[in-house]
């Protein structure tokens, strides 16, 4: 399985990145990039079926936890599509549901 980032996923993670530079520093933003890169690569390539089903989203979408982030995605062909990348506290419902739908 190969990793797909969306467009709305890559936004994520460029906000994700400028709010950690901004609280924490460059060094700490770079590594919480890495570290959520890096997790969604070995966990979703080699299980994409393991995040939890998000039917109330889409038929087909997905949810892994990466710490403080839900990464929503779903399984297409050969690649694991990333979807969106948002907080945990954030609350899952209108507008935001449209907005991971029409990824």
């Amino acid at each position: 399985m190969r990793l797909f980032y969306q467009e709305l996923a890559r936004r994520d993670l460029a906000q994700i990145w400028l709010t950690c530079v901004e609280n924490s520093g460059l060094a700490t933003a770079d590594k919480l990039i890495d570290r959520i890169k890096a997790t969604l690569a070995r966990t979703l390539t080699q299980f994409p079926e393991s995040g939890r089903q998000r039917i109330e989203l889409d038929a087909n979408a997905r949810s892994v936890v990466v710490l403080p982030y839900v990464v929503f995605y779903r399984v297409a062909r050969s690649r694991v599509e990333v979807l969106r990348i948002v907080h945990g506290h954030r609350d899952i419902k209108p507008p935001l549901v449209s907005l991971l739908l029409s990824a």
